[in-house]
């Protein structure tokens, strides 16, 4: 596992140099449509160290995230977070951040500068375990080519897992797709140690700051893990790109066909075959299948068509990005409508009736009696967990019980 991280490390140097040397960017005239899928680890086999699991169990926030330009941050390391973030984090209240204030921008610039940094804003649904995974779509085009996005730990201090301005366009071309690695990370506004240590607020306000296997170097830490080099993977980010769209012409007065092709590209990470991760990947794959190309034509030199079938099409002025982007997640919206009778990616598990009562296990003093009951569909993807299936309660009474007697006749 150590030669695959040290690999993605190698791999992150050599993008980063080759997007500073002047490398050529994306096209601003093209919209590119991602899928982010987050799948998470926190497992007690993986974390056993002060593993919640009732009040609350092991879950995760809403997944909230920008696609933006170079001069907007959500958050960044070895920087103190905004205020937007830090209610983020400590309390998984988005209000702040949905409101899209000018706390994220690069050089304190706020109002319109943020509008204009931040081309899509998306959220991703909760999960209810600490196991589970979500995803959501998002758009991007060569003037906001990259994606920062967070979700909170619950429970935990201010503890959270992110990305911050990745930059999904790489010497011109879009990603197809990629996955990372995530650690936990402290949003430095929380001194607390434990998934549920005390509100103990840090004055004056902390840095952001990775969470490793040494660090805080304290044995009351919940991720204090002496013995490993570095923490097992809590979770996982994919962007898969669905397709991309033109809004350019070309001299012959047609759109410029979309680029369907979906391959696996730079950082490759495996995390096991569950079948959580199994089901992900047949998902995902039906609705590449589904999104199958014959997308986009032209009606004009002052138009654009958008087009998923013959007979579903609508007419966009030329330029107007936020409408061509609503008709696409309009569309989607329809087709997944249609669908709905297909089968639902997530299911919460459902249990038969009690059954009666056992007898009593003894026939004299103290003794209990059990009920049970059976799993009639087991739960998938991000549904709720089957509660307990047995349930005990005492019987009996000492008194009932003969005296005893020292002599045998």
């Amino acid at each position: 596992m150590q030669s695959v991280r040290g690999l993605l490390a190698c791999t992150f140097v050599a993008i980063a140099v080759c997007r500073c040397i002047g490398a050529p960017s994306c096209s601003p005239d093209k919209l590119a449509r991602y899928r982010v899928v987050v799948r998470t680890f926190w497992t007690r086999d993986r974390f056993p160290k002060h593993f919640p699991e009732w009040r609350p169990q092991a879950q995760w926030s809403k997944v909230v995230g920008r696609s933006h330009s170079r001069g907007y941050t959500m958050f960044r390391e070895g920087t103190p977070a905004s205020e937007s973030v830090r209610m983020f984090a400590k309390t998984g209240r988005s209000d702040k951040l949905d409101d899209g204030g000018g706390e994220g921008l690069i050089g304190g610039n706020g109002g319109r500068a943020a509008e204009d940094m931040v081309l899509n804003t998306f959220v991703a649904p909760s999960v209810s375990t600490g196991a589970a995974w979500t995803q959501s779509q998002f758009f991007v085009d060569g003037n906001h080519s990259r994606v920062s996005l967070m979700s909170r730990m619950i429970p935990s201090p201010d503890w959270f897992i992110g990305i911050d301005s990745f930059d999904l366009c790489v010497n011109g071309n879009w990603l197809d797709s990629i996955t990372i690695e995530a650690d936990p990370i402290d949003a430095g506004c929380d001194n607390g140690f434990t998934f549920t240590a005390p509100n103990w607020p840090t004055d004056p306000q902390g840095i952001v700051y990775r969470i490793k296997s040494n660090y805080p170097s304290h044995p009351a830490s919940s991720f204090y893990y002496p013995q490993f080099n570095r923490l097992p993977t809590i979770a996982t980010f994919q962007f898969i790109k669905i397709k991309e769209y033109e809004q350019s012409l070309n001299g012959r007065g047609q759109a410029s066909d979309p680029t369907v092709k979906i391959e696996e590209s730079v950082i490759k990470v495996l995390n096991g075959d569950s079948d959580s991760d199994r089901e992900v990947q047949l998902e995902m794959e039906q609705q590449r299948r589904e999104q199958e190309y014959n997308n986009y034509k032209s009606i004009g030199d002052d138009k654009v068509l958008v087009s998923n079938n013959v007979t579903s099409s609508i007419s966009i002025p030329k330029g107007n990005k936020e409408a061509m982007m609503n008709s696409i997640l309009d569309n989607y919206h329809v087709q997944k409508h249609k669908k709905s009778h297909k089968k639902s990616r997530y299911r919460d598990c459902r249990l038969g009736a009690w059954s009666e009562w056992s007898a009593c296990s003894v026939s004299c003093g103290i003794g209990e009696m059990q009920r049970r009951r059976e799993v009639i569909k087991h739960p998938r993807g991000a549904g709720r967990q089957c509660p307990p299936l047995l349930q005990t309660k005492w019987c009996g009474s000492a008194k009932d019980c003969p005296p005893q007697t020292h002599f045998e006749w």
